[in-house]
């Protein structure tokens, strides 16, 4: 008697919660999940534009009158004329999903008011609403190209931010798939403004590069890139804990050619006197007068710089990010005893980090902008242009505006304007990784399950324990098959949902990943009706860990294209033995 009235108690419990529990997933590699920054708001009003459904309740008339979303105590309304509908969470689904004839507009606390293609999921987080955007990948790289560059940028190197972004959000995608979203929309990740038509040359970026996306050892890499490198290109060890093979030390010219890559110079004259003076920094020539003082045990003037050397990088070599600089200097200075004007050179070592330079222009000294923190640290011979003179010293230098790792954006827009085409851009960043298409299940080679199922979704009718080469028997294929895992790594261990049937085509340049589903995996373990499915299933069913794609079918352990309080049910009397699973569907 006990376990069935635990059962119904569960079971009350989950229905006072919530009424209504959509069934809402990306398709993997193919959709993405974005949250919103819409800020800390309780409320906000929006006009539809197009034809949207409720996926709560089909029969809604959205229309196209402006609508009212409310947080209401830990759940979400949103009144629709005469209409108020409350759950923990309410999707408006597009009808025309994948075009661009239905939107949504936004207020971004961000980006300012934005045009969102694709659905539109709200609910409610700490007491605020939350919006998720849910499109297709190549729709959201629209409003990613355009921002993360700029729409003027040369067409080739746009090509490159495209291919980047992609891999990137791909990355993403796999890792977090458990996850209520896949990636926020701001450079926390990728800074993403919505759909504008006006983007053309962007917009023609991603469409000529449809699919594409860098992989090394066949897996899709998380392509980083940043604003500027400083010239010269920074392994991920460095500055994060894993050190990936394709990203290395090179120096990279086209970053110091472009007039936009910004950079801070702090003027160390080779002669000092009353104009060359005035063209110091005051911090840099105050720690010079200081460490002359202390270098020389008295009172002493600054006369010549002998030289200025870069010294003890922050990283292995070939790393040019140097932490300190040896400026030997000719000072003159009075003899205690004979009162007579002497000179001697002594050595200034200067902190590079500790400077805080006033001064601030890009590489060919046309362009101001403000302060802000750039990362790597050096020190070069070079002329102090002033009117139509020139004073030759040397320039303390910051450079790098971002980690440096990857593709550099400013070298990009340089390397494209001399005619380099975006395949060679992205060669050079990512050393060793191949530029491979992502098919689609229309697109690749036709999958024969055997006794196995195979659709749009994924692969089923599989049994918990499977191996990998007991499924790979049975399947057949024009292209060459494999299992992997979330990753992209060889499956080695039981098939678990969330792994992937991986068919290779095209000369080994394409692939499709077509999902493994195991009902009752919800966790991916290979384990089924575990207590970390029953909670995975409870927390996405509360709306507080949503799961999508093919765990999300996982969880349709009754098989009637449903997940809710019925799947719940099952799954628990099949943890206590009385009840089973199939994995025929």
């Amino acid at each position: 008697m006990g376990r069935p009235m635990k059962i119904a108690a569960l079971v009350l419990a989950l229905t006072m919660l919530f009424s209504m529990v959509p069934v809402y997933g990306a398709v993997f590699h193919s959709d993405v999940r974005v949250m919103l920054s819409i800020g800390k708001v309780r409320e906000f009003t929006f006009t539809p534009v197009g034809e949207f459904t409720l996926q709560e309740d089909d029969d809604i008339d959205v229309g196209t009158e402006e609508l009212t979303v409310k947080a209401v105590g830990g759940q979400v309304s949103i009144t629709f004329g005469d209409d108020t509908v409350t759950a923990p969470s309410l999707t408006l689904l597009s009808e025309n999903y994948g075009d661009t004839k239905d939107y949504i507009r936004l207020k971004n606390s961000e980006h300012g008011t934005c045009t969102y293609l694709g659905n539109m999921t709200f609910d409610v987080y700490e007491g605020r609403l939350r919006a998720r955007n849910q499109l297709p990948i190549e729709q959201y790289l629209y409003g990613v190209v355009p921002h993360e560059m700029s729409n003027s940028f040369p067409v080739e190197a746009l090509k490159a931010q495209a291919v980047c972004a992609r891999s990137y959000v791909m990355g993403y995608c796999s890792r977090y798939a458990t996850r209520s979203y896949d990636i926020r929309d701001t450079s926390s990740d990728q800074v993403y403004r919505g759909y504008a038509s006006k983007n053309t040359r962007a917009i023609a970026a991603v469409d000529a590069t449809r699919g594409q996306v860098l992989t090394y050892e066949g897996n899709i890499i998380e392509a980083y890139y940043s604003a500027s490198n400083g010239g010269q290109t920074e392994r991920t060890g460095n500055v994060w804990e894993n050190d990936l093979p394709y990203y290395t030390h090179a120096d990279d010219p086209y970053d110091l050619k472009n007039e936009s890559s910004i950079e801070e110079k702090s003027f160390i004259p080779e002669k000092y006197d009353e104009t060359t003076l005035k063209f110091m920094d005051p911090n840099v020539r105050f720690a010079l007068e200081q460490g002359a003082y202390e270098a020389a045990g008295r009172e002493a003037k600054l006369v010549s710089t002998v030289a200025v050397t870069p010294k003890t990088p922050e990283y292995d070599e070939p790393s040019r990010s140097y932490t300190e600089a040896d400026v030997t200097l000719v000072v003159s200075y009075t003899d205690e005893e004979t009162g007579e004007e002497k000179q001697g050179q002594v050595t200034v070592t200067l902190t590079l980090a500790e400077l805080g330079f006033g001064s601030f222009e890009n590489t060919m000294g046309r362009m101001k902008a403000s302060k802000t923190r750039l990362r790597l640290y050096g020190a070069e011979r070079g002329e102090y242009s002033f009117i139509n003179e020139k004073y030759p010293g040397w320039f303390i230098t910051s450079r790098r505006y971002g980690h440096g790792i990857g593709l550099s954006q400013r070298s990009a827009q340089e390397r494209a304007r001399a005619g380099q085409k975006y395949d060679e851009i992205t060669a050079f960043y990512y050393v060793g990784t191949s530029l491979d298409t992502v098919g689609t299940y229309e697109t690749a080679p036709e999958l024969d399950g055997g006794d196995y199922k195979v659709r749009s979704w994924g692969v089923s009718d599989i049994k918990p324990g499977t191996k990998a080469e007991e499924l790979l028997k049975e399947l057949e294929s024009e292209g060459t098959l494999s299992v992997v895992d979330d990753k992209g790594g060889e499956k080695t261990m039981p098939l678990a949902t969330g792994d992937f049937v991986r068919t290779t085509y095209g000369e080994g340049h394409n692939f499709f990943d077509l999902p493994i589903v195991i009902f009752g995996d919800l966790d991916g373990d290979s384990e089924v009706g575990t207590k970390e499915d029953i909670l995975t299933l409870q927390e996405h069913l509360l709306r507080i860990q949503l799961i999508s794609g093919p765990y999300l079918k996982a969880a349709d352990v009754n098989h009637d294209g449903e997940v809710d309080l019925k799947d719940m049910i099952k799954i628990i009397r099949y943890s206590q033995g009385d009840e089973k699973i199939s994995q025929e569907d």
